[in-house]
C-alpha cells in the first residue's frame, strides 16, 4: 500500500502538467469555437410564459432580478422577509412587463418555510422555470473579535440552507420544466476577503454543492452559478452582523472605502439573465475579476500577500 501511494504520487505529480500542457490549449479552442456557435446559431431562452422563484428579492441584486425578468415577460414569485418592501418591488416588476407577481413573505433559512414558498408559487402557476437563490446576509468582524460565536450560525442557515432548501422542494418542478437554478455565490467564495470568515465559508460551500449537484442532475436541470464581485446592495453598504451577531448597518468594507470600483446591480441582473438563458454554467461580473480564479488556483499566495499588504 505504501508503495502504491508512492507511485501514484510520482505519476500523478509528472503526468498532470504533461496532461495540462495538452489539454488546455486543446480546451480553450475548443471553448472559443463554443463561444462562436452559441452567439451566432443558439437561440436564448424565450422567457415568455416562465415563471421564476427569487429568493432575497426586496432589495439589492435581487430586486434587480425581478426587473430584468419582468421585462422579458416572465411571471415571478418573489420572496424576501420584507413584506412592505416585496410589495414596492412586486408593483413596479408588474409595471416593467411582469404578466404576474406572486408575493411571498418567508424566511427561506426555515425548512418549512421554503417548502411553502415553492407549493404556493406552483399552485398559483401551475409551473416553476427558474428558481433563482439569491437570498444573503454578510458580516464584517475578525474572527478573534466575535463576542457570540453562536450567533454565525445564522450565516450559514441563510447563505447556505437558504439556497438549498428551496431548490430541494422545487426539483420535481424543475425537472419537470427541464428548468434552471441560478445560485448567487460571490467572489468570496474563491478569494478569501478578510473579516468575512463565515460568510466566505458559506459561499464557498454553496459553490462546491451546486457543482456537485450539476453532475447529478446531468441535462435534467441546468445550473447557473454566479460569482458576483463588488456590486450595489445593502450587504456593500455595510450591512451584516456585528460581531455580537446584531445585524446592523455598519459601514461599507474596507476595499470599497479604498476606491475598489462597485458594478451597478441593474448591469448585472442583465449579464445573469442573457448568459442563464443562453446555458452558461458560470458566471463573473464585473469580468475583471475572472483572472482572480487563475491566481487563487495556480498561485494562491499572491492573494494572502496582497491582503497582507492591505490588512
Amino acid at each position: 500500500m505504501d508503495f502504491l501511494n508512492w507511485f501514484l504520487s510520482v505519476v500523478l505529480h509528472i503526468g498532470t502538467p504533461v496532461f495540462l500542457l495538452i489539454y488546455l490549449p486543446l480546451s480553450l479552442l475548443w471553448k472559443m469555437v463554443a463561444w462562436v456557435f452559441v452567439r451566432a446559431f443558439r437561440k436564448e431562452e424565450d422567457l415568455k410564459g416562465k415563471v421564476v422563484l427569487i429568493t432575497g428579492a426586496s432589495s439589492g441584486i435581487g430586486e434587480k432580478l425581478a426587473y430584468e425578468y419582468a421585462k422579458r415577460g416572465a411571471s415571478m414569485a418573489l420572496v424576501a422577509r420584507r413584506g412592505k418592501l416585496l410589495n414596492t418591488v412586486a408593483e413596479a416588476a408588474r409595471g416593467g412587463g411582469a404578466p404576474d407577481v406572486l408575493v411571498l413573505p418567508a424566511d427561506i433559512s426555515d425548512a418549512d418555510e421554503s417548502k411553502r414558498v415553492v407549493m404556493e408559487t406552483t399552485a398559483h402557476f401551475g409551473r416553476l422555470d427558474h428558481l433563482v437563490a439569491n437570498a444573503g446576509i454578510c458580516s464584517g468582524s475578525p474572527f478573534e473579535q466575535i463576542t457570540d460565536i453562536t450567533a454565525f450560525t445564522k450565516i450559514m442557515d441563510v447563505n447556505f440552507w437558504g439556497s438549498i432548501y428551496p431548490a430541494y422542494y422545487a426539483l420535481p418542478h424543475l425537472k419537470a420544466s427541464r428548468g434552471k437554478i441560478i445560485v448567487n455565490t460571490s467572489m468570496a467564495a474563491r478569494i478569501p476577503v478578510p473579516n468575512t470568515s463565515f460568510y466566505n465559508a458559506s459561499k464557498a460551500a454553496l459553490m462546491r454543492f451546486y457543482e456537485t449537484v450539476r453532475s447529478e442532475f446531468g441535462s435534467d436541470i441546468q445550473i447557473t452559478i454566479l460569482f458576483p464581485g463588488y456590486v450595489e446592495s445593502e450587504m456593500l453598504k455595510g450591512k451584516g452582523l456585528h460581531n455580537d451577531g446584531q445585524v446592523v448597518l455598519d459601514k461599507p468594507g474596507r476595499y470599497v472605502e479604498m476606491g475598489v470600483p462597485v458594478g451597478r446591480a441593474e448591469r448585472l441582473a442583465k449579464v445573469v439573465v442573457d448568459r442563464a438563458c443562453r446555458g452558461d454554467e458560470y458566471v463573473t461580473w464585473p469580468s475583471w475579476y475572472g483572472p482572480f480564479h487563475i491566481v487563487m488556483s495556480l498561485a494562491p499566495e499572491v492573494v494572502d500577500f496582497f491582503h497582507y499588504l492591505l490588512g
